[in-house]
């Protein structure tokens, strides 16, 4: 950013260190941009009772999701993972599906620990989440989940890729062989192959996560491609205008997709994976299952009964923030005693469920050291 003249070099080593050492970020992100958070960071901040209510209530939003639903889950994931040949198809498949959940959970509960610590002192970070499971497409779930990184990702490889002059030469090779409508998507397309390739290697290394990139390139281009072929069918098939429909069948396919994706960015290896999917259709196993299958898989009924209850409260936020509203900005509107109501509830149920729970094991952050 330097080099580009975005803004000049920070001399001052004292206010270098802080922004690079800032303790919220080290962990696991959000990838927090110098000219945002250097001004919360070198302006100073009063003490504010707004900051301390709101730095609160989104840490323990973040651990609901982490301690509730993420290290809930994690050892069902962890054993259909590790010995996926042992069950059944269905079971893989909600292995992979749980994993997401899981995943979600344990990184974006994260992200709200450290940004409601920011928050207390006044320090805004960078969002890294909006609700990415409710998207319609891969492109729209790619620019909701970890924000920081698709955003770096498009300064600094995608934008620096298209513009280059050897995607130049493309571009006009494309424009003479193909049509216009097409042509143009050609570049973006190569340029998203090659960001997905890099968030594959980002991952970790090994060809599964390489094949989890390439996966998102190809299903992220095919989707562009699909855009001008859409809008030529429209008048022949008047469903594709129906906003509500193609909105529920794109949240509905964007997660299988995501899923899928899955076997490769959390299985040990390629051959792993693709034995995964192998086992999911080729062995289903439907008529296999059976009460002491969840069971031996950890998801007794107290389980299932408490990841349904915290999974409902995650739901009911999402839906009411993804229409427009803020549920703090809600609980912040009503009277002191049912503030701190909601607040004690709160503490009170990560207390029972966490600390007076002996079966509950803490499990290290999945992007902890990432």
């Amino acid at each position: 950013d330097v080099y580009r003249g975005k803004y000049p070099p920070q001399k001052n080593i004292a206010k270098y260190t802080l922004f690079v050492a800032y303790f919220p970020q080290m962990v696991q992100g959000p990838i927090n941009r110098y000219d945002a958070l250097s001004e919360t960071l070198y302006n100073g901040n009063s003490f504010n009772t707004d900051n301390i209510r709101g730095g609160i209530q989104r840490m323990i939003f973040g651990i609901l999701k982490k301690a509730l639903i993420a290290d809930v889950i994690a050892p069902t994931v962890t054993a259909v993972y590790s010995d996926y040949s042992s069950y059944p198809g269905i079971i893989v498949f909600l292995g992979a599906a749980l994993y997401c959940v899981q995943l979600y959970c344990d990184f974006s509960g994260g992200i709200d620990l450290l940004c409601g610590a920011s928050e207390l002192f006044g320090v805004k970070m960078a969002e890294n989440f909006r609700r990415p499971y409710l998207s319609t497409s891969l492109d729209d779930f790619w620019r909701r989940w970890h924000i920081s990184l698709g955003e770096w990702m498009k300064d600094y490889l995608f934008y620096p890729l298209t513009l280059s002059k050897c995607f130049g030469r493309i571009a006009k090779r494309s424009r003479k062989m193909l049509p216009h409508d097409i042509a143009k998507r050609v570049t973006p397309c190569i340029a998203t192959f090659a960001v997905f390739l890099a968030v594959g290697i980002w991952q970790g290394p090994g060809w599964a996560n390489i094949a989890y990139g390439l996966w998102n390139g190809f299903w992220m281009s095919l989707g562009f491609m699909w855009i001008p072929l859409r809008k030529r069918l429209e008048p022949y098939l008047p469903f594709l205008k129906n906003r509500r429909l193609m909105a529920f069948v794109g949240i509905i396919r964007t997660n299988i997709l995501v899923i899928f994706g899955r076997y490769f960015s959390n299985s040990p290896s390629f051959r792993g994976a693709i034995g995964m999917l192998r086992q999911t259709f080729m062995s289903p196993g439907i008529r296999s299952l059976s009460t002491n299958l969840f069971i031996e898989l950890g998801l007794t009924p107290r389980v299932l009964l408490q990841f349904a209850a915290a999974c409902a409260v995650l739901l009911a936020i999402s839906l009411a923030s993804e229409r427009g509203h803020d549920p703090a900005a809600w609980i912040n509107s009503r009277s002191t005693p049912v503030q701190f109501a909601v607040l004690f509830a709160s503490l009170a149920l990560v207390v029972f469920c966490v600390y007076g729970n002996g079966d509950y094991t803490p499990i290290a952050y999945v992007y902890e050291n990432v």
